[in-house]
């Protein structure tokens, strides 16, 4: 039994959509699927072999991603200390009106509660989709999201058009987030090879070419035990006569043995897996009442061999919970394998995880999850062709957000007795342009000195024209050129920087050059926008 664990650091949002919203939408899972994680790694296997699809008939590529024998767990968010969570069991339930404490349906129904006033935690909302449990104590963690708006573009004109013009939104996970997951191998042999294609996992998601999808991914060692568990409690036999709660900790898809269909129970799966008679447990006259709570959700998939959509299943969803009662012991042998196998179909892509007993307390109290920042989450250190990469993504990135504040700053800024001709403006232009490519600043400032200070009637028209609060144009170039640095607190970029991994981060206030250049856009930016307002006062020409 060998594990391997992995972590997943969004470096821009991702897009791993689900079956929700309109047809013009796409609504991303709140964890990092493990069928994106086992698609990622297949490809990165054909590329390493060479070839444009793995065979699935191959004997080492079926081993690898296909039968089950190796199994991609969903990585889901990781607290404050790097711990995976789980999915919210779905008989949580608190009072109306009162957050804490928190009972559990499936270990007993408090008497005191009125029924009418029962509120199921937010998991059945998707609103606290995970938590962990510690003891007696509970916290929630629900996943940071964005939501964009795109417009659909003309792939030949290159901008929307009456034909090709649909507004479309996605509904992303945030950037900065860690996740994390395992993989499970059953083979020794396969260890290597599957954490050196984990950790070459760059991209995943979909609409990678806007913007969505960058990762860095983390591998720890690999891990050969004996019995491990998702959850972290020891197993403990189950005898005869017995009740126990199996609780789902990812979507699992069953079918009913008589008519192939999917289905809701998970009794007919369990017995067989576990080769042990069991029973649902019913709040009847003289039994417990401890209750089953599930839900069905419709998932679906996408294969890049065919090219085509897989077919809708209705799976029952992660988190929920089912309440049975053994007829005869079930060792914890049998248990071990059980979680360890996971249960149902496409159990290589994270389906059909299970647990038995997490639950055991039939009061929780809720508490504050630890603080996590989603800059000072574990990321790798980057170097080599991959820092040097990173250096070129996080300008860029810097860069695009600049330019955004600088067009912002040069539209609000207001002018007040524009005396200036088009004519001084047009001269002052020309040199900023050919001061840009180098950064010039002594280039504009001679200019200034030559041409502005020593003739009075130009100076006079840089002195008449105010801008902003009675600022005169003459004393806002000379605070330009003379204090470069500033540029940033008149753009409002003063605390802007961009970060990939561990120890790639560029910030506008430390680049000298930087600030030359877009001192020289600022004041290039503000004399356009003059001589624009200078043509409407002499005729209305723009």
């Amino acid at each position: 039994m060998n594990i391997i664990p992995y972590r997943v650091t969004l470096l821009e949002p991702l897009l791993a959509t689900r079956i929700a919203g309109d047809p013009n939408s796409g609504v991303s899972y709140p964890y990092v699927p493990g069928s994106l994680v086992r698609g990622a790694a297949v490809a990165m296997y054909a590329r390493n072999k060479g070839i444009v699809a793995v065979d699935a008939r191959e004997e080492e590529a079926r081993r690898l991603f296909f039968d089950g024998r190796t199994r991609y767990l969903n990585a889901y968010p990781a607290d404050a200390s790097g711990r995976r969570t789980l999915p919210t069991p779905r008989s949580l339930f608190h009072v109306e009106g009162e957050e804490s404490p928190i009972y559990d349906f499936a270990l007993e129904v408090i008497d005191a509660v009125n029924e009418e006033t029962v509120q199921f935690v937010g998991a059945a909302r998707d609103s606290q989709p995970f938590c962990r449990i510690d003891d007696s104590n509970i916290f929630f963690i629900s996943p940071k999201r964005r939501i964009n708006v795109h417009t659909q573009r003309d792939r030949v004109k290159g901008r929307a058009t009456e034909v090709s013009g649909a507004v479309f939104q996605y509904d992303a996970l945030e950037e900065g987030q860690t996740f994390a997951g395992w993989v499970l191998v059953d083979k020794d042999d396969d260890v290597e090879l599957l954490s050196s294609l984990l950790r070459h996992i760059y991209r995943l998601g979909g609409s990678s070419n806007s913007g969505y999808g960058r990762v860095t991914v983390a591998v720890d060692a690999p891990q050969n035990i004996q019995v491990w568990r998702e959850i972290p409690k020891q197993i403990v036999p189950i005898d005869a006569g017995e009740t126990f709660v199996v609780t789902l900790l990812s979507d699992t898809l069953v079918r009913d043995p008589n008519t192939g269909q999917y289905t809701w129970d998970l009794r007919p799966a369990l017995q067989q897996l576990l080769s042990v008679e069991i029973e649902h447990i019913h709040p009847i006259a003289g039994e417990e009442e401890q209750r089953s709570v599930w839900r069905l959700d419709e998932v679906g998939g996408f294969n890049r061999a065919w090219g085509l959509p897989l077919p809708q299943a209705q799976a029952i969803a992660g988190g929920s919970v089912f309440v049975f009662r053994a007829r005869s012991p079930i060792p914890a042998q049998t248990i071990a394998g059980a979680e360890w196998d996971g249960i149902g179909e496409r159990r290589a892509e994270g389906f059909g995880r299970l647990a038995f007993n997490w639950q055991t307390e039939t009061e929780l109290i809720r508490v504050d999850p630890p603080v996590v920042s989603l800059i000072d989450q574990l990321v790798p250190n980057l170097d080599g062709p991959a820092r040097n990469i990173a250096q070129q993504m996080a300008m860029r990135m810097l860069r695009r957000e600049l330019d955004a504040k600088l067009r912002k700053a040069i539209n609000d800024i207001s002018s007040k007795d524009l005396s200036i001709s088009n004519a001084q403006l047009s001269r002052l232009r020309i040199i900023a342009r050919e001061a840009l490519p180098n950064g010039d600043l002594a280039r504009l400032q001679k200019y200034l000195d030559e041409n502005i200070k020593t003739r009075r009637s130009v100076r006079d028209q840089f002195d008449r024209t105010r801008l902003g609060s009675e600022e005169r144009l003459s004393q806002w170039l000379e605070e330009r050129l003379s204090q470069p640095e500033t540029v940033w607190d008149k753009i409002g970029a003063q605390t802007l920087s961009k970060r990939i991994g561990a120890n790639v981060l560029v910030s506008a206030r430390d680049d000298k050059a930087l600030a030359r250049e877009y001192t020289i856009r600022l004041i290039d930016g503000v004399l356009a926008r003059l001589a624009k307002e200078r043509r409407r006062e002499d005729g209305g020409r723009q």
